[in-house]
């Protein structure tokens, strides 16, 4: 099957899986009559046990991922997905929805599956288009959902009950649809091809004449005379990919580089994902009783304007070695700031607006950390950047529900949260903005690279605007 083929296929499953119409009002829903939880329940009973098994089941997930051979764990998705939606349609109790927060988690951790899965089955030349393709369909399954879900409740067409079951729909169809995703092969760690020799010390043989042992693996030759593994027992397996899981990683993070862009996309995503599960109550606040809602508009003009934005800054010639640190520092403040006023600001167009340029700024600032990562790390080590970087985010998002949201150690109304996520926000640009003034003096003493606009032939300002979308999918 060629890689178009493969494209198509993943991108239907892409659109449906993002096809949840009832999302931008699941906070209205669940404090409507249909369910009658108070937005107290909400905020501190259900929605923390999502962060609490998204956090939990990242790294079962991403290793099972590679393990399985990614389509199994797309399966997976979807049918957590209808497990998901099928409990906040039907279920009643405050049991009943903390156990849909649970599946949820799992839900958004199977999303490494989708993500991962065109690499290992896509040429390395196609990575670039197949990455637009399926993040193109993400975004416009987010935005046709939202657009649709809007529609429907501003003409009184469905309510917010029903909306669910257009929801559970998509959620089936998605995992019919996954069926015919054709399988892997081959993954980076359990089900490695690379020739053993670039993988495993004092392994020198590259002729292939006699097999080569690592940790009890046996390896022979395919016959392209390249080296790769036979089959195995499951405990060679596991050795071997823990070799080679722990060489990525000591390799990856003991750049300096690397370590400080992670540390900052792992600390702004735990912001993001905090105001993100959380604006919805902070709007209801907002509004009176009888007020037209407008939260499926927000998020069709949010998945648009932060999909253009991030395909600006692809193109964008800036020189992010000089400049990259600093004006994150000053996206990160002006991120706080937004905070502040949400917190103490009660018309719901200005909040409305906010929610977006806080979206949009996340997602550019998190493109330019993501591609300056990838600068210094090899293409097989992406995936297990991306997944330390976003399980040490969940880390840091369970430590600050607990403490901030759950109730159990501050008893903080939902704007009193949002205050404390605007410091948080300003304590990660104090952190930070020593290594923008470093960056900037050591570049000014040298004498090399003071100049805001990168060069034409800076290849590796190339390289990075070619990694921007493979992240972004």
């Amino acid at each position: 099957m060629n890689w178009i083929r493969i494209s198509q296929i993943l991108c239907v499953f892409g659109f449906l899986k993002e096809f949840r119409p009832g999302e931008p009002f699941v906070t209205d829903y669940l404090t409507s009559e249909f369910k009658n939880f108070t937005s107290k329940q909400v905020t501190e009973d259900i929605y923390p046990v999502g962060t609490y098994s998204y956090c939990a089941s990242l790294i079962l997930i991403f290793l099972l991922t590679d393990f399985l051979r990614y389509k199994p764990i797309i399966i997976l998705c979807g049918v957590s997905g209808i497990i998901t939606f099928s409990v906040l349609t039907f279920g009643k109790s405050l049991e009943a929805m903390q156990f849909l927060e649970f599946m949820y988690g799992l839900y958004l951790s199977t999303d490494v599956a989708y993500y991962t899965y065109i690499y290992a089955k896509v040429e390395k030349r196609h990575y670039q288009k197949v990455s637009s393709y399926t993040r193109s369909a993400f975004l416009f399954g987010r935005f046709f959902a939202s657009t649709v879900s809007q529609l429907i409740i501003s003409y009184h067409l469905m309510n917010y009950h029903q909306l669910n079951y257009l929801t559970l729909g998509g959620q089936v169809l998605a995992t019919i649809w996954a069926l015919f995703l054709p399988s892997v092969n081959q993954s980076v760690y359990f089900h490695r091809a690379t020739p053993i020799k670039d993988l495993i010390p004092n392994s020198k043989d590259s002729s292939c004449e006699n097999p080569i042992t690592a940790f009890g693996a046996e390896v022979s030759c395919n016959l392209k005379g390249h080296q790769e593994y036979d089959t195995r027992p499951l405990i060679h397996k596991i050795k071997t990919a823990y070799y080679l899981l722990w060489k990525d990683f000591l390799k990856a993070y003991t750049s300096f580089h690397v370590l400080k862009w992670s540390l900052w996309w792992a600390a702004a995503s735990c912001g993001y994902l905090q105001v993100l599960s959380y604006s919805q109550p902070v709007w209801q606040t907002a509004v009176k009783k009888d007020d037209m809602i407008y939260n499926g508009a927000v998020e069709a003009l949010y998945s648009i304007i932060g999909a253009a934005v991030v395909f600006a800054i692809g193109k964008l010639r800036l020189n992010w070695d000089f400049l990259g640190e600093t004006v994150l520092v000053v996206f990160t403040f002006i991120e706080a700031i937004l905070l502040f006023v949400t917190a103490h600001n009660y018309n719901i167009w200005v909040l409305y607006t906010l929610y977006i340029i806080f979206g949009v700024i996340y997602h550019s600032m998190v493109t330019v950390a993501s591609f300056e990562v990838a600068k210094k790390i090899s293409e097989d080590s992406y995936g297990l950047v991306f997944g330390v970087n976003i399980l040490v985010s969940l880390i840091l998002q369970t430590i600050l529900t607990y403490i901030v949201t759950s109730g159990r150690v501050f008893k903080l109304e939902i704007r009193e949260q949002f205050v404390v996520y605007a410091w948080y926000f300003i304590v990660l640009t104090v952190l930070f903005t020593p290594a923008a003034i470093i960056t900037i003096v050591k570049s000014y003493r040298r004498g090399t690279n003071v100049t805001v606009w990168a060069p034409k032939d800076d290849s590796s300002q190339s390289s990075s605007n070619q990694r921007i979308e493979e992240h972004c999918s």
